[in-house]
């Protein structure tokens, strides 16, 4: 595999066209951000935001903005026959237009490339290359849960949101402050994060909260009291009777079970 060019967040007039009718010589990935216009096999195709097309080397590529500015990423690339199977065996089509939930994660990958792209980094070689396969795993999910049609709300602000509540557990996180930080009422908040996890968010909180509490308890010495203020906990009293609640047994207990373990 080898980047030859790539841009992040590229940004064109509303007369911005491409005609490249032998292609472009190589491999080209395009995430779009904005309305599209295409010309594929098939015809004249309109793309949304939010779409994804990997052109095959050789292809025609004529593109160009719909409505307003063009924006987009990009990527040029050589690709080994190998590397070409492993994408076909993703069941990533190429020369075809992708509609995807959000390019969010997507373009943070490029941007990555991009960023390594222009390094002098002594390992951006193989970080490029890890990336664009960590970046046509992410396209393959997403390509497989996409629903035309279904409205997936506050996707990636829920996917961060659960990620700040694992790393930092000891927050005071309640409904109240997790509404305001994603500017959703309360309900439609807890709606929403049950409906994509599975889980109540305030459960989930205690969930994360338990499993760093018992991380400690197993792992330094601090005092339980000292532990319930890193897990969040104003009083003792109220982490030591949750702790008991979802493991089953004291702080205290814990920790002299795993410290017996140990020996």
């Amino acid at each position: 595999m080898k980047i030859v060019n790539t841009g992040w967040n590229y940004r064109h007039p509303k007369d911005f066209r491409i005609s490249r009718p032998h292609g472009s010589g190589d491999y080209l990935l395009l995430l779009l951000k904005s309305e599209a216009t295409f010309f594929l096999e098939e015809g004249q195709q309109m793309a949304a935001p939010n779409t994804v097309i990997l052109y095959r080397k050789g292809t025609p590529q004529l593109y160009g903005a719909a409505s307003g500015d063009f924006c987009n990423d990009w990527l040029h690339i050589e690709l080994e026959e190998a590397e070409v199977r492993e994408i076909e065996a993703l069941d990533i089509p190429m020369d075809t237009l992708i509609p995807v939930d959000s390019v969010n994660q997507l373009s943070e990958l490029l941007k990555n490339i991009f960023q390594e792209c222009y390094s002098q980094n002594l390992c951006r070689e193989e970080s490029m290359a890890l990336y664009f396969r960590l970046l046509m795993r992410k396209l393959a999910e997403k390509r497989k849960t996409f629903v035309p049609g279904r409205e997936m709300p506050y996707h990636e602000e829920l996917c961060a949101l659960r990620s700040e509540l694992r790393l930092a557990p000891q927050k005071p996180w309640s409904v109240e402050t997790i509404s305001r930080k994603l500017k959703l009422s309360r309900s439609y908040m807890q709606h929403l994060y049950k409906a994509y996890f599975g889980i109540p968010v305030m459960t989930e909180v205690t969930n994360f909260r338990m499993e760093y509490a018992r991380y400690l308890l197993s792992s330094t010495d601090y005092r339980v009291r000292h532990v319930a203020e890193m897990c969040g906990y104003e009083s003792d009293v109220h982490f030591m009777r949750q702790f008991k609640k979802s493991v089953g047994i004291t702080p205290s207990e814990y920790r002299t079970q795993h410290e017996l373990s140990r020996t």
